[in-house]
C-alpha cells in the first residue's frame, strides 16, 4: 500500500466528505490504469475510491454501473462490487485531478485475503469455477453496444496481436515457448474461434482479483469476493475458464487437481460445449504468452516498472511445465483420471494400428521398441503420445533446434506462400542462405550444392570425387554409415556388413576403429604408414562422421585423423568429413564436429539437422573440386535449394545463433558426461521385467539370450562430445557387451517417458542425440531416471 501525495489525499478527503458525505483517511493502492484508493473511517467501515482518468471511458464506465448494479441483485451480488450513490444520486461523479477531468465512483470495501497470497485448501478451486460460472451466467442478457464492442489489450481474442513484440523477451528460452504457444492458438484455436459460443466476461479473473476467506472450524476455504470488472469484454465463454486457470494454477505443484476443480466447479453451473473444452489448453498458454509479452512491453516502454513484472516469473514457469502436458485429450484425461493409462483396448488399438501400417508397407520399415508409440504431436524436446504421455526426447537429431520450432515453422509456411521454384531461377534467399551457411565453414570451403537429404549428399559427394581424384576407390571407417543410396551402401561397413548386407565393394578399404582410429590409454604411436603398402596406390577419397555414430558414438584419435588425412592427400586422395548427425554445433565446443581434431576437410556432407526435420541435404566443397565438376553436364536437383528450403535453413541458423544453442549443448553436455563417468566401472543390475527388444533393432551378435535374470553389466564409457553422447554397457563378469542390459534400459527408460535407443556394432551403446534445445532440467531428470533404472 503507497500513502501516496499528502496534498493529493487531503483534496480527495475533501471532495469525499463533498461528493458522498463520507469522512475517512485516503490511501493510495496499486492498480493498473485505474488509480485506486482505500477510505478508512473506521476498521469497520472502509470504502475503495476507483478513478479513471481517461475520458473516453465514460460510456464504458456507465455500462459496468449498469451491469454490477444488476448482478447486485443476483445472490452472487454479495461477494461483488457495487457502486454506491453519491449526492446527485448517480453513481459515478466527475473529478479534476492533475488538471485533467476524471470520474469517480465509489465501492463497499470487501474483506478477504488476495488469492495471490494465500494458499487455500479442500474445495476452493471448485467453489471458484462455480463463482465465475455464476457471475457469467447472470451477466447473460446484460450486454449492451457499447459492452459488445468494447475490446482491449488483454482481451484473449486479441491475443495475436502481440506476436510482433516477443522479440521484447530477453531471455531466448522464453520467447521460444511464448512464441510456439501462439503459432499453436493462430492454428487450433483461431479457425475455430468463430464457432465458441459468446458471452459478457469479467474476463480477468487474476489472483489479485479474487479474494480468499479461511473456512475454519472444519468448513471448506471459499470465495470472499471478485473485484474489478475493468476488462469486462463481450467474448468467447471458454477464455473466462481460461484465465481463471491460468492465474489459479500458478506456483502449484497440484496444478492439474486446480485445473479439474475449476472446471467442475463451472460445470456445476454452466455445461461446456466439447469444442470449447477441445481448445482451453492453448488458450491457458495465451494468457500466460500475454502475460510475458505484456510484461516485456512495459519494462521496454518504462523500464523498472514493477507491477508490470507481478505474474512474470509465475508464467514463465507454467509454460515451462504446460510445454511438456499432452494436449491431446487432456481435459478427458485429467478429469477421468485417464492420464497415459493404456489398459486392454488401448493395446488392441495400437496392434491394430502396427496391422495397418504393413498393409502398406514392408517389414523393412521397421518400428522402434516391442510396443511401439503412437506419435500424435511435438514441441521442441517433447512428444506427445495418443495415449496421452508425454516423452522426453534425447534421441532424435533431426528436430536439429527442437520440434515444431515456431521460427522455423512459419519461415517455411510464408515462404510456401510467396514462391517455391528451383534453382534455374534467380531469388535472393539462395544466395542468402548459401552465404550464411559458408561463413560457419573455413574460407576454403566456399561452395556448396544444395539437393535434399543426406543420402544424397553422399551420392553427389561421390560424383565429386570422382570428377576431382579420376579415381572410384575410397577409405571409409568400420560399422560407418553414410546414407541409404545404392552409392551411400557401398560405403557403409554398418549397412554391407551386416544382416542382409551384400560385404564389402572391391573399390572399398575399411579402417579398423580399434586400435587405429580410437584413443586408449595404452594407444602409443602408429608402427608406420596406415593406408598404404610399399607399391600400392592410394589414391583414394576418405570418408570419415566425425564421430563415428552407428560404431556407437565413437570419437576419433586426433593425431591419427590428422596422419590418415594427409597421407590420403600425399597420395592425390580428398578427405570428406561427413557431418550429417553431428553439425551445426551439436558436439558443442565447436561448430562442427571436425573441428575436433584440426583438421579442414575438402568436402563435407550435411544433411538431418539442416531442416530442423524439412527434408535438405548439401555438400560443401573448395574452388578446386567445384570446378572439377564442371565438365559440362549439368547438375540439378528438383528440391535442392529450393526458395522454402533456403528459408527453413536460414530460420535454423539464426535460431542457432539466436538461443546459443551450440553454448547449451557444451553446458548440459559436459554435466552429462560428469554425471554419467560417476555411473561408470561399478557393477549394476536391470530388472528381468524388461526384457523385451526393441522392434527393428534386435542385435547381431554379442550377449547371449539366456541370461539368468536380472541383467549384471557395468558402464564402461561414457563417449562423445556434446549433445551427441553414447554409454557402452558390457558384462560384470565376462567384459562382453552387455547387449540385452542396454536394451532393457532403454525400454525402462520408456515406460519412465524417456525415449533413448542403442547403437554399436552389438547394440550395447545407449546413445543420447537430443534436439539442441534440451535443457540442465531435462539432463537432471534423465540422469535420475537412469539412476533408478539401473540398481
Amino acid at each position: 500500500m503507497n500513502q501516496g501525495n499528502s496534498l493529493e489525499n487531503k483534496f480527495l478527503a475533501q471532495f469525499l466528505e463533498s461528493v458522498y458525505g463520507i469522512r475517512g483517511k485516503v490511501s493510495r493502492l496499486a492498480g493498473y490504469q485505474d488509480r485506486n484508493y482505500l477510505i478508512t473511517c473506521s476498521s469497520e467501515d472502509r470504502y475503495i475510491l476507483k478513478i479513471t482518468m481517461a475520458v473516453e471511458d465514460l460510456e464504458f464506465i456507465r455500462s459496468q454501473n449498469r451491469v454490477l448494479l444488476a448482478l447486485s441483485q443476483k445472490p452472487v451480488g454479495k461477494i461483488l462490487p457495487s457502486p454506491m450513490s453519491n449526492s446527485n444520486g448517480g453513481f459515478y461523479a466527475e473529478i479534476l485531478l492533475d488538471g485533467q477531468q476524471a470520474f469517480t465512483r465509489l465501492f463497499p470495501f470487501i474483506d478477504g485475503s488476495f488469492l495471490a497470497e494465500a494458499n487455500p485448501a479442500g474445495s476452493f478451486y471448485a467453489d471458484l469455477g462455480r463463482v465465475f460460472a455464476q457471475i457469467d451466467r447472470d451477466m447473460t442478457g446484460l450486454e449492451d453496444a457499447v459492452l459488445k464492442s468494447r475490446t482491449h489489450a488483454w482481451d484473449l481474442a486479441r491475443v495475436m496481436e502481440i506476436t510482433g513484440d516477443i522479440n521484447l523477451i530477453s531471455n531466448p528460452g522464453d520467447r521460444r515457448l511464448v512464441h510456439y504457444f501462439l503459432m499453436k492458438y493462430r492454428e487450433e484455436v483461431a479457425p475455430i474461434y468463430h464457432l465458441l459460443p459468446k458471452t459478457l466476461l469479467h474476463a480477468d479473473g487474476n489472483d489479485w482479483n479474487i479474494l480468499t476467506i479461511e473456512g475454519g472450524g472444519g468448513r471448506e476455504d471459499t470465495v470472499a469476493g471478485v473485484i474489478d470488472f475493468g476488462d469486462m469484454v463481450w467474448s468467447g465463454r471458454i477464455h473466462e475458464v481460461a484465465i481463471v486457470l491460468a492465474y489459479s494454477m500458478m506456483g502449484k505443484n497440484d496444478y492439474l487437481n486446480v485445473f479439474k476443480e475449476v472446471i467442475n466447479g463451472y460445470q456445476e453451473v454452466i455445461r461446456l460445449a466439447d469444442l470449447e473444452l477441445s481448445i482451453i489448453y492453448y488458450l491457458i498458454a495465451a494468457r500466460w504468452c500475454q502475460t510475458m509479452v505484456m510484461a516485456a512491453r512495459q519494462e521496454h516502454l518504462n523500464p523498472g516498472s514493477a507491477y508490470h513484472q507481478v505474474s512474470v516469473g509465475g508464467a514463465r514457469r507454467m509454460l515451462e511445465l504446460w510445454v511438456r502436458e499432452n494436449p491431446t485429450g487432456m481435459v478427458k484425461r485429467v478429469m477421468n483420471g485417464e492420464r497415459g493409462e493404456k489398459g486392454e483396448r488401448g493395446e488392441k488399438e495400437l496392434e491394430e494400428r502396427v496391422e495397418e501400417r504393413y498393409k502398406y508397407f514392408s517389414k523393412a520399415v521397421s518400428l522402434s521398441y516391442q510396443e511401439p508409440i503412437y506419435m500424435v504431436g511435438a514441441a521442441m524436446q517433447y512428444m506427445y503420445g495418443e495415449d496421452g504421455r508425454t516423452y522426453v526426447d534425447c534421441v532424435n537429431n533431426i528436430p536439429h533446434v527442437g520440434h515444431c520450432h515456431p521460427k522455423v515453422v512459419e519461415a517455411g509456411q510464408r515462404q510456401m506462400a510467396r514462391l517455391n521454384t528451383n534453382t534455374r531461377y534467380l531469388y535472393d534467399n539462395l544466395d542468402r542462405y548459401a552465404s550464411k551457411l559458408l561463413s560457419k565453414f573455413p574460407p576454403s570451403l566456399n561452395k556448396v550444392f544444395f539437393v535434399n537429404s543426406g543420402s544424397a549428399a553422399t551420392d553427389l559427394a561421390v560424383r565429386l570425387a570422382e570428377a576431382h581424384t579420376g579415381r572410384c576407390e575410397y577409405i571409409v571407417l568400420d560399422y560407418a554409415y553414410h546414407g541409404n543410396t545404392k552409392a551411400a551402401i557401398g560405403l557403409s561397413p554398418y549397412k554391407f556388413n551386416r544382416k542382409g548386407g551384400k560385404g564389402k565393394p572391391d573399390n572399398v578399404k575399411i579402417l579398423n576403429l580399434n586400435p587405429n582410429m580410437v584413443p586408449t590409454a595404452a594407444q602409443g604411436p602408429p608402427p608406420g604408414p596406415l593406408l598404404r603398402k610399399e607399391g600400392e596406390d592410394s589414391r583414394r577419397t576418405f570418408f570419415a562422421e566425425s564421430i563415428v555414430g552407428c560404431a556407437g558414438q565413437l570419437v576419433l584419435s586426433k593425431g591419427l585423423m590428422q596422419q590418415t588425412v594427409n597421407e590420403v592427400r600425399a597420395n592425390g586422395g580428398i578427405y570428406v568429413a561427413d557431418e550429417v548427425q553431428t553439425g551445426f554445433g551439436r558436439v558443442g565446443q565447436k561448430f562442427w564436429a571436425f573441428e575436433l581434431y584440426d583438421v579442414i576437410p575438402d568436402m563435407v556432407i550435411l544433411g538431418k539437422p539442416m531442416g530442423n526435420g524439412h527434408p535438405m541435404g548439401a555438400v560443401v566443397c573448395t574452388e578446386e573440386i567445384a570446378r572439377s565438376f564442371e565438365t559440362g553436364m549439368e547438375f540439378f536437383s528438383s528440391f535442392g535449394g529450393n526458395p522454402v528450403s533456403c528459408e527453413i535453413g536460414m530460420a535454423v541458423l539464426e535460431v542457432i545463433e539466436e538461443e546459443e544453442l551450440q553454448e547449451n549443448a557444451r553446458i548440459v553436455g559436459d554435466f552429462l558426461i560428469s554425471e554419467l563417468n560417476k555411473l561408470c566401472s561399478r557393477e549394476s543390475t536391470v530388472g528381468e521385467e524388461q526384457r523385451l527388444l526393441p522392434f527393428g533393432n534386435m542385435p547381431e551378435a554379442g550377449g547371449s539370450s539366456d541370461h539368468a535374470s536380472p541383467f549384471k553389466f557395468r558402464i564402461s564409457e561414457v563417449r562423445g562430445s556434446g549433445l551427441f553422447l553414447g554409454i557402452e554397457l558390457v558384462e560384470s563378469e565376462t567384459g562382453k557387451p552387455a547387449t540385452e542390459a542396454a536394451v532393457a534400459i532403454v525400454n525402462a527408460m520408456k515406460e519412465k517417458g524417456i525415449l533413448l535407443s542403442t547403437d554399436g556394432p552389438f547394440n550395447n551403446v545407449i546413445k543420447f542425440k537430443p534436439p539442441m534445445c534440451f535443457s540442465m532440467e531435462n539432463a537432471q531428470e534423465l540422469v535420475t531416471a537412469l539412476r533408478g533404472t539401473i540398481r
